[in-house]
């Protein structure tokens, strides 16, 4: 089912994150839809990913994902999904961030974490 992994690169404070004051981290790491992947796929630390309320996995955030996504969340960590295979990846669920080091995040996202992560200080 899911391939164990070691994670090594979980020594820093990510480096989207503006501060790491009240940051939190999700309870259990969210799991990349593997099917969404057709090749190895690096997703990088503040990719923005979000929860699709069929499958209960995350997938990444597209231009057209609505502002009524479920779940959204920002990876912590930069992570090598392989292709066609379901991967876990720990996230930021609460955090004050710079935009410009993220990766996915829309105007949709933004609303959706709206009083969670903090993108204009």
């Amino acid at each position: 089912m899911f391939k164990p992994t070691k994670v090594t690169s979980f020594k820093s404070t990510p480096e989207f994150l503006r501060d790491g004051k009240n940051v939190e981290y999700t309870v259990g790491n969210p799991i990349l839809d593997g099917s969404k992947f057709s090749a190895e796929t690096v997703v990088k630390q503040g990719t923005a990913i979000f929860r699709n309320t069929s499958t209960n996995k995350f997938e990444l955030v597209a231009s057209d994902t609505p502002a009524t996504m479920v779940g959204a969340v920002l990876t912590a960590n930069d992570v090598k999904v392989p292709a066609g295979v379901d991967y876990m990846v720990p996230a930021v669920r609460k955090a004050s961030v710079i935009k410009e080091r993220t990766t996915g995040v829309t105007d949709n996202f933004i609303t959706a974490t709206k009083g969670r992560i903090v993108f204009d200080v």
